[in-house]
């Protein structure tokens, strides 16, 4: 959740600057959130933090942008090898 391992994991890799130091000590658990969407967060937490910012590490960080990076890519490469010259409108691979 916001900001819980993940998040904070690319900041430290990204933008190591934009991370309070306090992340280490904020962690919060909310583990049920039925309604997170309808009345957002402040119901589950005062701190704007659900998760656990503490087990963030740049390394963490770097993994998951590398992968996402490698998985877009895939994608990205899909979307350029295909035309759309069939009869029926459906995009073919070349």
């Amino acid at each position: 959740m916001h900001p819980g391992e993940l998040e904070t994991s690319v900041l430290l890799y990204a933008s190591p600057d934009l991370v309070r130091p306090s992340y280490a000590t904020a962690d919060h658990e909310a583990p049920s959130r039925p309604h997170l969407l309808t009345l957002g967060m402040r119901d589950y937490t005062t701190s704007g933090v659900i998760g656990r910012p503490s087990l963030a590490t740049a390394e963490k960080g770097k993994t998951f942008l590398d992968a996402f990076v490698d998985l877009a890519a895939s994608h990205l490469d899909l979307l350029r090898t295909t035309t759309d010259d069939s009869s029926d409108g459906w995009p073919r691979t070349e």
